[in-house]
């Protein structure tokens, strides 16, 4: 666990929230991110009263998170240049900065096609399991008709009904208009997801929606940083099939959906999914994804999720398990001393013969008594 140290940077004063922020940053960002950045707002202001060992774990108990939740807030606000982030040796955030907001457009208005639909704003954009994505609203034809001067959605349908050779159907034109205005993505994000589906090879809207939802579960809004991750999951991919012994190929769905599970849901870094793949082989000596998944949710569910928690994890199993073994070495130990105790052994016939002869005595006795 690595202490944090909050920087007041260039500010004087957090008792407000900037507009800025309000009207520009907050809309579109999770609203579990939200919560990070205001409570560090706050702890800022009063430097006197932050605990001493605050931490990004503290801040995760504090809002029922995990600590790879809190993590990707940090990261969000950085990327958005909210925070500069600093590190210690061991790849720790070790301190946050607050940056000068700046304001992103000259004005700020409600997006046109909440406009012109006559809608409010979405509710914040969620990154992990646990977030709920906002509802999809379904427009009716009287609606659609309603964005005839959208440049943007009329854009979009002509580079839909283009790469898919058909004209669009109402439910193809509500996902299109979902990207847009419910999950807030901008016309190139979604031109860059359209292409890069439909050259894999999934050619209907609603798949390209699906992909455009695990983007926004992730925190992924532009073609830049889909790209990066493309790259990132392509390298896993390679060092996982080396510790198995296979052969580089594009990874198969079913193990997609895992490394998805394992660094999105389970927020594992890829030095913890590489340690659950060596410990498979050591049990298995077969490259299964699935035993890795055993490994990797056993984790997760015992809340290790750095290397030194896995260590302690693993040191409390082996006490568990010496303490299990102890009652039955001690109970074998005694079957043991039991058996080796040396049996008596009685001829009955000679016993008998005893018996009556010291009875005939004492009554001869008995006789020269009297």
């Amino acid at each position: 666990m690595c202490k944090l140290v909050l920087d007041r940077g260039s500010f004087s004063d957090f008792t407000s929230v900037s507009n800025i922020f309000i009207d520009e940053y907050m809309p579109c960002a999770n609203g579990e991110f939200v919560k990070i950045y205001l409570h560090l707002l706050r702890l800022v202001n009063n430097l006197s009263a932050v605990p001493s060992d605050l931490s990004t774990e503290r801040i995760a108990d504090q809002f029922q998170l995990l600590d790879s939740d809190v993590m990707r807030a940090l990261n969000y606000w950085s990327d958005k240049g909210l925070l500069s982030l600093s590190f210690n040796e061991r790849n720790e955030i070790s301190g946050i900065k607050f940056e000068p907001i700046e304001k992103k457009s000259t004005s700020y208005e409600v997006p046109a096609l909440a406009k012109a639909a006559g809608q409010t704003m979405s509710a914040p954009i969620p990154e992990s399991t646990g977030y709920v994505i906002p509802s999809k609203k379904r427009y009716t034809a009287t609606e659609i008709r309603g964005f005839a001067d959208n440049e943007d959605l009329k854009h979009l349908i002509f580079l839909a009904q283009t790469y898919l050779g058909k004209t669009l159907t109402p439910a193809d034109i509500n996902c299109i208009l979902y990207m847009l205005e419910g999950l807030c993505f901008d016309v190139d994000f979604i031109e860059y997801i359209m292409e890069t589906c439909i050259s894999l090879g999934h050619k209907t809207l609603r798949s390209i929606e699906k992909q455009a939802v695990e983007y926004a579960r992730r925190g992924i809004d532009n073609a830049k940083d889909a790209q990066n991750d493309e790259v990132l999951r392509r390298a896993i991919f390679k060092s996982i099939y080396k510790i198995f012994g296979l052969e580089s190929k594009a990874p198969i769905k079913k193990e997609i959906s895992y490394v998805d599970k394992w660094t999105g849901e389970y927020g594992f870094t890829d030095e913890i999914i590489l340690e659950a793949c060596n410990r498979t082989m050591e049990h298995t000596h077969t490259g299964s994804f699935q035993y890795a998944d055993s490994i990797l949710t056993n984790w997760f569910q015992n809340k290790a999720l750095s290397l030194e928690s896995i260590e302690a994890l693993d040191k409390a199993h082996a006490e568990d398990f010496q303490k299990s073994v102890q009652p039955k070495k001690n109970s074998a130990s005694r079957t043991k001393r039991a058996k080796t105790f040396e049996q008596r052994s009685y001829d009955y016939n000679d016993l008998e013969k005893k018996l009556l002869l010291n009875r005939d005595k004492k009554l001869k006795s008995s006789k020269n008594a009297d």
